[in-house]
């Protein structure tokens, strides 16, 4: 085996010039101080891997070393493999060249030896440059994708240090015959190791690989882009692992990647922001992963939170998956994660100043959403299919995408509409030189667009407080942690308005007075202060609340309905304890309670005390004493077990039926594109303290259903509970023409409900769904008392399919 390879090439050759023995050309990843992965794979022919290496000198290739490969076995196609792995710990700083071997069979052929350079070292002021792409690794039925050939040579040609891809790392499931080899093609076949793709750049461009939903679910991605060393040291994590079960989803295992390195003077966050498509449970796919992945007590959230509070650099990138912002209608922006007090605050208050997303196929740059924020880019037209962008959103600077359907380029912001799709596919090449960071954006066909230069030290710093009191508490001593996104800096506080001056972190006060306090701290580094200083108020507070007043108990069959007046303090009130019969039962927070938990016929005796937000809390009030009813005073009823409406006075469009019931075997439907569906009953006397139950389930609503109406004995309407297309429950209170609105919503396919409504004619309002007040207040309500009950809708001209069973009429709570 000759020590020394023909020559030096930028770009290693096709697949032609290498022996048939290699399948996947060598690939570097890992590349972390002086360490760095060798991999790549071959066929069974053989069971000894070897790697010649050593450093590049004056031009010329020294392979002085050797050292032995660790192989495993994967299946790609129907071809078993040797996938071989190198870890080099190289001896210093500089550029070196490689060969691999099976047995004695040198693996490149004729192809000239590969370089690569050792990463650049940590505080380095050496400018340097890195690649970003995206959703990549597709091919049509013949193996081809002329546009993503395009981006894998320009990124070759580029000379960056290394490459971070932001998700989606091969179409359409990320496994092992999609990532594929030299040798077999097809649909869906080697859309990443045939020799027109990574083949091109990665002998020479180590790369770090961020997930995305395709491939998520497999172990391909981590077994094949092995990140050893880099997971190690930044103490992260890179392994795949059970998730369950977040928003009612499926436990399912799904790859865990997150890691930092740094680079100069920069630091990179490699992050997991993916969920997989088809386990939605009660939510959407940003949900779960934000719940997943970014709610404080996460492993990953708290990860990175460590990690950005004891890392302080100059310059941060973040590469995630899913978009903060983006304008593409299939994968739109993942609110979830914006704002400050989500992933992008968390990143923007630590000082990163730059994320680049995937998910969206296409380009879109983005204004900060705010002062602090950092920029956001969605890089995903690395080679899978293409689309468009828009309707275009203010904080959009720059977009391109392309219909593939209609064969039309989109543009948002200061861009220029594409003419071809090639245009759209591109990778970013990230330039830093100190605290200058260029990205120019580069398409499929080598042309640059929309490049944009930073310059962070031009850029006021934005200061961050990490830790205050709360906004009510009884501590007279309080201590307030902040710090910069830019370092070095000095800081300065003003405490209650005074004037600000000199302070470090953290800031303890002490001997403070009841009442209002704030903080207001500004830093200061080479590029000015921060022109709006970060705040912090709080209230001191040691004075419990006054007690409750006005407690009043409604019982009704099987529950006791209690209401008392709201509490004030300064600080708020939190909660309220409830007290039976002299022990504590549960706490509230609103002023209201229902004790579901008692005894037909009991007697009970009843008392609540206020919390307020510093923790005091307050006398009891007055107790209130009351005996939970025997039995139901029922006036009328209807099961519509008779099968018929003969129980009512008049009735219309109603139809008794046995295909939706709630109990027994008959329900009354009404199914209709023209309203008018409804039953009538005359009570056998007026009463000025009604209640009407009735079970209810909305199958569909595309109007206003209203389902529950009291009328004089004349027939005058006196109000009704109605639900709105929505769902969304009110009362119209036909005395003053008014809507109240319900705390309850009641969505067409949430099943059968309990509705209750009771009146008085002193004003007072209630409504329980399923047996929780969902309503309670005195108003100017009708002073006639009910004479007639009604279920339906009198009204034309509506459309609903709507069913009821079990309507009662009783002077006391009838209940669920």
């Amino acid at each position: 085996m000759s020590m020394l390879a023909p020559a030096l090439a930028a770009i290693p050759a096709y697949a032609a010039d290498y022996s048939t023995a290699l399948a996947r050309a060598p690939y570097l990843t890992d590349l972390t101080g002086l360490h760095v992965n060798i991999n790549w794979a071959t066929d069974k022919s053989a069971t000894v891997g070897t790697l010649r290496w050593g450093p590049v000198s004056d031009g010329a290739c020294q392979l002085t070393s050797t050292a032995t490969a660790s192989r495993v076995s994967v299946t790609i196609g129907k071809l078993g493999r040797y996938q071989w792995k190198v870890p080099l710990n190289l001896p210093a700083t500089g550029t070196y060249c490689y060969r691999p071997y099976l047995a004695t069979t040198d693996l490149l052929g004729t192809a000239a030896s590969p370089t690569f350079t050792t990463q650049v070292p940590a505080g380095s002021t050496d400018p340097f440059s890195f690649a970003v792409f995206g959703d990549w690794g597709l091919v049509d039925a013949s193996g081809v994708n002329a546009e993503q050939t395009g981006v894998m040579s320009g990124i070759a040609e580029a000379g960056v240090r290394f490459a971070v891809t932001t998700g989606d790392n091969g179409y359409p499931s990320g496994s092992q015959t999609n990532y594929g080899d030299l040798q077999q093609t097809g649909g869906n076949t080697s859309a990443i190791f045939g020799p027109d793709f990574w083949t091109l750049a990665g002998p020479t461009v180590p790369l770090f690989t961020t997930p995305g939903n395709h491939g998520l679910s497999g172990t391909t991605e981590i077994k094949t882009w092995t990140q050893d060393v880099v997971v190690a040291e930044s103490g992260g994590r890179y392994q795949n692992e059970v998730y369950c079960c977040v928003n009612g989803t499926f436990s399912a295992n799904y790859g865990s990647a997150w890691y930092a390195f740094d680079a100069g003077p920069a630091r990179f966050y490699i992050l997991t922001s993916a969920w997989g498509n088809t386990n939605r449970g009660t939510a959407n796919v940003y949900a779960n992963d934000y719940a997943a992945h970014f709610v404080p007590g996460a492993p990953e959230y708290e990860w990175l939170k460590q990690d950005l509070e004891t890392h302080p650099r100059a310059v941060k990138f973040a590469f995630s998956h899913y978009p903060f912002y983006s304008d593409s209608a299939t994968e739109a922006s993942d609110t979830y994660l914006q704002g400050p007090n989500s992933l992008e605050g968390l990143l923007g208050s630590h000082g990163v100043d730059f994320v680049f997303n995937g998910h969206a196929h296409n380009y879109q740059r983005n204004l900060r959403s705010a002062s602090g924020m950092p920029v956001t880019y969605v890089t995903g037209g690395g080679g899978a299919k293409v689309g468009p962008v828009g309707p275009c959103s203010a904080i959009n600077a720059y977009a391109i995408g392309w219909s593939n359907s209609k064969a039309k380029g989109y543009a948002c912001g200061a861009a220029t509409v594409p003419t071809s799709k090639a245009q759209v596919f591109h990778f970013l090449e990230v330039t830093v030189a100190g605290s200058t960071i260029t990205v120019e954006p580069t398409d499929s066909t080598g042309q640059t667009f929309d490049v944009q230069t930073y310059d962070l030290n031009a850029t006021a710093p934005q200061t961050v407080i990490d830790s205050a009191p709360p906004a009510a508490t009884t501590a007279t001593t309080a201590t307030i942690d902040f710090h910069s996104t830019s370092n070095p800096a000095t800081f300065t506080c003003a405490v209650d308005g005074e004037a600000a001056v000199p302070c470090t972190s953290p800031l303890t006060l002490e001997s403070l007075a009841e009442g209002v306090h704030s903080v207001a701290v500004a830093a200061t580094t080479t590029a000015g202060t921060d022109p709006t200083p970060a705040t912090a108020s709080w209230q001191v507070d040691t004075t419990a609340p006054a007690a409750p007043l006005g407690l009043a108990a409604s019982p009704g069959p099987g529950t006791v309905q209690l209401v008392w007046q709201p509490a004030t303090d300064p600080s708020g009130i939190d909660d309220y304890m409830v007290t039976r019969d002299g022990a504590p039962l549960t706490t509230t927070g609103g002023a209201q309670f229902t004790d579901a938990a008692v005894t037909a016929g009991a007697t009970y005796t009843y008392s609540v005390s206020a919390t307020d937000g510093a923790g005091n809390q307050s006398a009891p009030s007055e107790s209130v004493t009351t005996t939970v009813p025997s039995s139901i005073p029922v006036i009328f009823s209807d099961g519509f077990e008779t099968g018929t409406l003969s129980a009512w006075t008049t009735r219309s469009g109603l139809t008794v039926q046995t295909e939706e019931t709630h109990n027994g075997a008959y329900a009354a439907r009404a199914t209709t594109t023209n309203g008018a569906t409804y039953a009538k009953k005359t009570l056998p006397a007026t009463y000025a303290d009604g209640y009407a139950r009735v079970w209810y389930k909305p199958i569909s609503t595309q109007s206003q259903v209203n389902i529950l109406r009291f009328r004089a004995i004349d027939g005058t309407s006196l109000g009704y509970l109605y639900a709105t297309p929505a769902g969304a429950l009110a009362y119209r209170n036909e005395a003053a023409g008014t809507a109240i609105a319900t705390s309850a919503t009641i969505p067409a396919g949430s099943g059968w409900h309990a509705l209750e409504l009771h009146t008085t004619t002193t004003g007072l309002l209630e409504v329980w769904v399923d047996g929780v007040s969902a309503l309670s207040t005195t108003t100017s309500l009708s002073t006639s008392p009910v004479g007639q009950f009604q279920i339906g809708e009198v009204n034309a001209g509506r459309t609903y399919d709507v069913v009821f069973d079990d309507a009662a009429f009783a002077t006391a709570r009838v209940g669920p």
